[in-house]
C-alpha cells in the first residue's frame, strides 16, 4: 500500500514480533510504546483514533498531517522502541518482524468501522472476552468519554491515558452520534458491530489494502500513478550518461573533502566509480556499494550534498558524506520479506553527540531508504535517498 501523503484518508497499521516473539513482556513495555506514540504524535502532528497494544502485535488507527509520511512515523516510533527493547532486555536484532503493514481508508467511509475493528483485536486474538476487559486499548478511554465519574468507580488501570486522544475521540463520538443517532452511546455502537462484519472488514483490509468509494480508490490509485512516473522520470535521469560523468566529479570532489579525516581514522580512502551500475537481484548488500541521490525531507537545519556514496563491507556500512560529518562506521542488521526485498538498518553516532538512523530496502537491485539525523538538542531532520543500480566493492 502506498506510504505517502493521501488527503482524507486513515491507516490502519500493524505491527507483529520477529519471529512471533513477544513484543510486550511486562507494564512497563506497554507503557515506554505509549509515551513513544504520545511523543512522535506531538512531532509529527498525526491524529490517533485507536489503538491496542498486545503482547505479540499491536494496531493503530491514524490520520496524518499534510507533508508527513506514514514510513517515517512508524519508521521513528518502532525503531525507538526496538532500541528500548534491546538495552532493557539485553538482545540484539529485530523486535518487529519486517517491516509494520498498513491499509488505507477513506475516512468518512471507514472511521468508526476501523475504530471497532482495532478495539475488538484482543477478542479475536482470545486475550479477553469483550473490548473492555483489555487495558492497553482505546476502547476504555471511548465507552467512558463523557463520564468522568463512571471511570474512577471502576478504578480501572489507566496506562492508556498516557497518550492523549480526546480529540480524536471527541470527534468520532460526533460523528457517530450524526450518521447513527439510534445508538445510545458508544458501548451501544461497539456492541453492533457483529463477527460476520468484522470478519468482512478484515478480509477487505487483507486482499485489498485500499478501502473506500469509486472515487477514493480511483484518486489514490492516480496519485500512485504520479508518484510511480515521477519515479521513473528520476531512474531515466540518474541514468543518463552526463549524470553518471557528474556522479565521478562530484564524488571526486567528496573524496578530496574526506580524505585527511579518513586518514586520519585510518581508513581505506573511498574509491571514485566510473563505471556502469549493476541491476540483478541480490541475496545480500555485503560487496556492494551503491551511489545514492539525496532528498531532504522538509526544511532542514543542514545542508546535505546531492549525492553520496554508501559501501557494505564485512558486515558493516559506511558512508562518505557521514564519514565527513564524523560519523564512525556500523555493523547493521538485514532482513529478507516476504517479497524478496532485502531491508537493513542501523545507528551511527559522532563525537558531537549527534546520531544518525539509517533504514534502507533493496529490490531488484535498486536501493531505497532514509537516514534521520538526531542532534543533540533532540532536534531531527530527515533525508530520502534512492540508487538506481549497485557496484561490487573493488578490493
Amino acid at each position: 500500500m502506498p506510504r505517502i501523503y493521501i488527503a482524507n484518508s486513515l491507516y490502519y497499521i500493524t505491527a507483529k514480533g520477529n519471529l512471533g516473539e513477544n513484543i510486550f513482556l511486562d507494564d512497563e513495555d506497554y507503557r515506554m510504546y505509549l509515551e513513544l506514540l504520545k511523543k512522535y504524535k506531538e512531532q509529527y502532528g498525526f491524529r490517533l483514533y485507536s489503538f491496542s497494544l498486545m503482547p505479540t502485535s499491536l494496531s493503530l488507527l491514524m490520520e496524518l498531517k499534510e507533508g508527513e509520511t506514514i514510513s517515517m512515523v512508524m519508521h521513528d516510533i518502532n525503531s525507538s522502541y526496538t532500541k528500548y527493547f534491546n538495552s532493557r532486555y539485553a538482545k540484539r536484532g529485530h523486535v518487529f518482524r519486517e517491516r509494520f503493514k498498513s491499509a488505507v481508508a477513506e475516512k468518512e467511509t471507514y472511521l468508526l468501522s476501523l475504530i471497532n475493528y482495532v478495539h475488538t483485536a484482543p477478542v479475536r486474538l482470545g486475550l479477553a472476552a469483550s473490548p473492555l476487559d483489555y487495558t492497553f486499548s482505546s476502547a476504555f478511554q471511548y465507552a467512558y468519554f463523557r463520564d468522568a465519574a463512571k471511570r474512577n468507580e471502576l478504578n480501572i488501570n489507566v496506562q492508556n491515558l498516557l497518550v492523549d486522544i480526546q480529540s480524536e475521540i471527541k470527534e468520532a463520538l460526533d460523528f457517530m452520534s450524526r450518521m447513527f443517532p439510534q445508538a445510545r452511546d458508544y458501548l451501544d455502537f461497539l456492541s453492533s458491530a457483529t463477527k460476520e462484519e468484522m470478519d468482512a472488514l478484515s478480509k477487505k483490509i487483507t486482499s485489498a489494502g485500499l478501502l473506500g468509494s469509486d472515487a477514493f480508490i480511483a484518486a489514490v490509485e492516480k496519485e500512485m500513478e504520479k508518484r510511480r512516473e515521477a519515479e521513473k522520470q528520476e531512474k531515466k535521469y540518474l541514468f543518463h550518461p552526463a549524470v553518471y560523468f557528474s556522479f565521478a566529479v562530484l564524488m571526486a570532489g567528496v573524496a578530496v573533502a574526506t580524505i585527511y579525516y579518513q586518514k586520519a581514522q585510518k581508513a581505506e580512502a573511498p574509491i571514485i566509480i566510473e563505471r556502469e551500475p549493476e541491476t540483478a537481484h541480490l541475496e545480500e548488500l555485503n560487496g556492494t556499494e551503491w551511489i545514492l541521490e539525496l532528498k531532504p525531507e522538509g526544511e532542514t537545519r543542514l545542508t546535505y550534498p546531492q549525492f553520496d556514496k554508501i559501501t557494505f563491507k564485512d558486515g558493516a556500512v559506511s558512508s562518505i558524506y557521514l564519514a565527513s560529518q564524523g560519523f564512525a562506521v556500523s555493523n547493521y542488521s538485514l532482513i529478507t520479506n516476504e517479497d524478496g526485498a532485502l531491508v537493513w538498518e542501523t545507528m551511527q553516532t559522532n563525537k558531537e553527540g549527534d546520531t544518525i538512523f539509517l533504514r534502507g530496502e533493496e529490490k531488484d537491485g535498486q536501493m531505497k531508504g532514509t537516514f534521520r539525523r538526531q542532534f543533540r538538542d533532540n532536534y531531527s531532520e530527515g533525508v530520502a535517498f534512492s540508487s538506481p543500480g549497485y557496484y561490487k566493492v573493488q578490493r
